[in-house]
C-alpha cells in the first residue's frame, strides 16, 4: 500500500468540513491528523455530530497560529473567504500543499479575484493577501484541469453552482457553439448551500414549501463560470445570466441552462458529443432523460442532459449535483486524489441515495 497521506482539516465543524471528514474517514490512504475549528473547539467531533459515533473521536482544536499545517501533507480549508490567505504563503514556503473551499484561489490574477470579491456579499476588501500564489494555484474542476491540479501547491475548489454550470456547458463553449457566448441559467439549490449558521432566509417557516430567488444576476459564482467557459477551446468569452433560487429542501442543485447555437445541431449529435467529451470521467453521466435532484443525492456524480427546440438552434442543458458532494466535499476529495496520484474514484465509490 502507498504511504498514507496526512490531512489536516480547518473549519471541521461546518457542513463542508463534515462532508470531507466523512469521506476521509472512509478513504484507505488518507489519515486525518487534526480537526481545527473556532466553533466547538475542545469538544469531541462525535459529540458535535453524533452520527460519527464509533467512527471518529478526535477533539476539535482551536485555530492557534502554529497549529495550521503542523504534522500533515495537506491542509483542507473548509472555511469562509479570506481565511486561507492568512496562512497560504507560510504553508507553501514549508512545502505543505492545501486545498481551499472558498474563492480565495480560484482565480489566476488579482483582477479576476477582485471581480469575484466585488460580488461576494461577505467580502469588503477586493485586494488579495497572497497575490503571488494566484498564478501557482489550480482551479479545481477535476474533469477540466487534472494536470494542473496534480502539480499545483494550491487548489481552489470550485463554487457549487459553478460546477454544474461549467460542466454542463463545457462541450458547447469548447466547440464554439454558443451564439454570442450567452447562456441564461436558472439554478435551484437546497438550504445546506448557505452553511450551518442559521439566518432568516433559511428559517424553516420561511423556506418550507417555498421557492426564494436571490442575488438575481449578481451571484459571485458567475465570475468563475464566465472565466472558465469563456477560455475553453474555440470559445470567445462567456456571459452567464444567472438567477439562483433557494428551495425548501436540504441538498442538491439543479441548473437549467438556455442558449442559442451558432448553427443547427440535432439533439442526438449533441448528446453524442457530450458523451465523447466526458469519456473517461467516472463521475459525469450523460442521460437521455432530464436529471433530477434525487438522481445524484449523496454522491459525487453530475448528471447531464439536453434538449433542442424545433430547428435545432435553441438548446436547453440541465445538470444535477449534490451541492455538498460534487458541489463541495466530493470535488475536494476528487482533487485530493489527483494531487496525490491516487485514482479519482478512491473514497468516492458510494452511489446516490434513493429515495
Amino acid at each position: 500500500m502507498a504511504k498514507q497521506v496526512r490531512a489536516q482539516l480547518v473549519g471541521a465543524t461546518g457542513y463542508g468540513g463534515l462532508g470531507i471528514l466523512e469521506l476521509l474517514l472512509g478513504h484507505p490512504q488518507f489519515e486525518v491528523t487534526a480537526l481545527i475549528a473556532r466553533d466547538d473547539a475542545g469538544r469531541r467531533i462525535d459529540h458535535v455530530y453524533p452520527h460519527l459515533t464509533g467512527r471518529c473521536e478526535a477533539i476539535v482544536q482551536a485555530p492557534v497560529e502554529d497549529a495550521i499545517g503542523r504534522d500533515c501533507d495537506v491542509v483542507i480549508f473548509a472555511t469562509p473567504d479570506r481565511v486561507s490567505q492568512q496562512y497560504a504563503k507560510d504553508l507553501v514556503r514549508r512545502g505543505v500543499r492545501f486545498i481551499d473551499y472558498s474563492g480565495d484561489f480560484r482565480f489566476a490574477s488579482t483582477a479576476d479575484y477582485a471581480r469575484y470579491a466585488e460580488r461576494h456579499p461577505s467580502i469588503g476588501d477586493t485586494t488579495h493577501g497572497a497575490a503571488a500564489l494566484l498564478a501557482r494555484s489550480a482551479y479545481g474542476v477535476s474533469e477540466l484541469n487534472a494536470a494542473a491540479i496534480a502539480a499545483a501547491p494550491v487548489v481552489g475548489n470550485p463554487g457549487c453552482f459553478a460546477v454544474g454550470i461549467v460542466l454542463g456547458m463545457a462541450p458547447l463553449y469548447h466547440d464554439g457553439l454558443v451564439e454570442g457566448g450567452l447562456v441564461i441559467v436558472d439554478g435551484l439549490t437546497g438550504s445546506s448551500g448557505a452553511g450551518k449558521k442559521p439566518a432568516p432566509l433559511q428559517h424553516f417557516s420561511h423556506l418550507n414549501a417555498n421557492v426564494v430567488p436571490y442575488r438575481v444576476l449578481n451571484h459571485q459564482h458567475v465570475v468563475e463560470a464566465e472565466f472558465t467557459l469563456g477560455r475553453l477551446g474555440q470559445a470567445a468569452g462567456a456571459t452567464v445570466d444567472f438567477v439562483p433560487h433557494l428551495l425548501g429542501t436540504t441538498r442538491g442543485i439543479l441548473n437549467t441552462m438556455h442558449a442559442t447555437l451558432t448553427r443547427p445541431v440535432p439533439r442526438a449529435a449533441l448528446l453524442a458529443r457530450y458523451r465523447e467529451f466526458f469519456a473517461g470521467h467516472p463521475f459525469v453521466r450523460v442521460l437521455d432523460d432530464p436529471p433530477t435532484l434525487k438522481g445524484t443525492l449523496g454522491s459525487n456524480y453530475i448528471d447531464l442532459s439536453l434538449f433542442t427546440a424545433p430547428g435545432d438552434r435553441r438548446v436547453v442543458v440541465m445538470s444535477s449535483i449534490d451541492n455538498l458532494m460534487k458541489g463541495q466535499s466530493g470535488s475536494a476529495m476528487q482533487n485530493l486524489n489527483i494531487m496525490f496520484g491516487l485514482p479519482q474514484t478512491a473514497g468516492l465509490e458510494r452511489g446516490p441515495l434513493y429515495p
